[in-house]
């Protein structure tokens, strides 16, 4: 199976990781969309100003996460600069896209 990740990373302020870790751990909206396969949520942790929160979404195909993108309800969603609602302590944020190029598995 080729898959699709969407990856955001944030840089956000120390003190916010229970905040960020109560949010990312509660059920939302995408595990309902075909195509989704899941969300994984990272934290490092040893810069002593800040730390970078990875979430990193796997759909089954690019194609899934278009047809995701461009439907009505993911355009409301972001109407009007709303976006993911507020997220407490964020420096700054970026996005990566990637495609699967090999997969390894224990023996």
């Amino acid at each position: 199976m080729i898959m699709y990740i969407i990856a955001r990373v944030l840089k956000v302020e120390k003190g916010q990781k229970a905040v960020l870790q109560e949010r990312f751990s509660q059920p939302f909206r995408l595990q309902t969309i075909v195509g989704f396969v899941k969300r994984e949520v990272w934290i490092d942790e040893k810069n002593p100003q800040f730390d970078l929160i990875r979430i990193q979404i796997y759909w089954e195909s690019r194609e899934a996460f278009y047809a995701w993108e461009g439907s009505e309800e993911h355009k409301a969603l972001h109407k009007g600069g709303k976006g993911h609602g507020e997220m407490p302590g964020v420096i700054e944020s970026t996005k990566e896209t990637y495609f699967e190029l090999a997969t390894v598995y224990a023996k």
